[in-house]
């Protein structure tokens, strides 16, 4: 079944809607204070989605704001997350690292590739020995955390996405600029073993609440495809 996953709730009620919707993953995006405006919630606020979410039987996908491993485990040890996302550019030794780190927590680990060119494939296929997942997304600046990759809205190039999955066997995720309007064409363009959306289903001007609506359309059409 097609993995559906959505980025970034703020509230334990947005991260209800979703697991009622059917969403697989629900994405939350976690510095210590966090940023309202930019719907970043604080380390306490993380903790109190994520038990929403393992109770409702769903999946936590987690990026937090921090590239040092001690961080890293810091916050994984706290929020006992599903999947730690990594959106930032990492060595495949500083990868290896982290995974070895992750699995003192039954933690999976997704990695991030900006897709740009054949080196986002041999990115992928190197990072593939390594990750549970990969997350395929556009490689312009991100609007919610700078330095770090997705977030921005914009569609890249599928026919590399479309490489990338034929060269990898750990299951990816398709992101960048995915909406209800042309995620049906994108799976059916590159096959991927899931879709993630943010952008395209936030509410204007909410610091990142998502239009409830959008929501069940996009998961609507994703599960659609799957069948």
């Amino acid at each position: 079944m097609m993995i559906i996953q959505i980025y970034a709730i703020i509230s334990e009620k947005d991260a209800c809607s979703l697991a009622k919707l059917g969403v697989d993953h629900i994405g939350v995006v976690v510095s210590e204070m966090g940023d309202k405006e930019k719907g970043i919630v604080s380390l306490a606020k993380a903790k109190k989605i994520i038990a929403t979410i393992k109770n409702e039987q769903k999946k936590s996908s987690v990026i937090v704001n921090t590239v040092a491993i001690t961080e890293i485990e810091r916050f994984v040890s706290i929020l006992k997350m599903d999947i730690l996302h990594v959106c930032s550019e990492t060595s495949l030794k500083k990868l290896k690292n982290i995974k070895q780190m992750l699995k003192k927590y039954n933690v999976k680990l997704m990695y991030a590739i900006p897709v740009k060119s054949e080196e986002s494939i041999k990115k992928a296929v190197a990072v593939s020995q390594i990750v549970d997942y990969i997350l395929l997304d556009s490689p312009d600046e991100s609007k919610q955390m700078s330095g770090f990759v997705g977030a921005t809205g914009k569609v890249h190039d599928w026919s590399i996405s479309k490489c990338i999955i034929e060269e990898v066997s750990v299951p990816v995720i398709l992101g960048g600029g995915l909406s209800p309007k042309n995620v049906q064409r994108a799976i059916t363009m590159v096959h991927p073993a899931g879709v993630d959306a943010k952008t395209s289903l936030d509410l204007p001007f909410m610091g990142g609440r998502k239009d409830i609506e959008k929501v069940a359309l996009f998961v609507k059409k994703a599960r659609k495809m799957s069948k």
